[in-house]
């Protein structure tokens, strides 16, 4: 499965001040904050593809092709598992299915309409 949004998007978006030009290989920095929100991204893709119920990726979308919503509730789910707040932790599990969704959730919201319902 490939990402969703781009290390640079999410680095804009949560206005993380990640340093995106350091070289891993120059000794010059720590990368593992990087390596973590690259993680996350990751995490986030999978998270956003299982709520739309489409895991194997719909359409093959990946950081060139994933529709603007998907892109922004991505960055939403990575600041969700960034952050550790109740509020946070509300809206992922918001994505369980467990309950019908509720449409205050932001990211459930952006996702809606692109879920399959034969798969909900």
């Amino acid at each position: 499965m490939a990402a969703l949004v781009t290390v640079e998007e999410v680095n804009n978006a949560l206005r993380l001040d990640l340093e995106l030009d350091a070289d891993p290989y120059a000794g010059d920095g720590d990368t593992s904050r990087l390596d973590d929100i690259e993680a996350k991204i990751d995490q986030a893709s999978d998270v956003v593809l299982d709520y739309i119920k489409n895991p194997d990726g719909t359409g093959d979308w990946d950081v060139s092709t994933a529709p603007p919503r998907v892109k922004a509730a991505t960055i939403i789910v990575v600041r969700c598992l960034l952050d550790d707040t109740e509020e946070s932790l509300a809206m992922l599990s918001g994505l369980a299915g467990a309950s019908p969704a509720d449409m205050r959730n932001p990211i459930a919201a952006l996702l809606w309409r692109l879920r399959d319902p034969a798969l909900a």
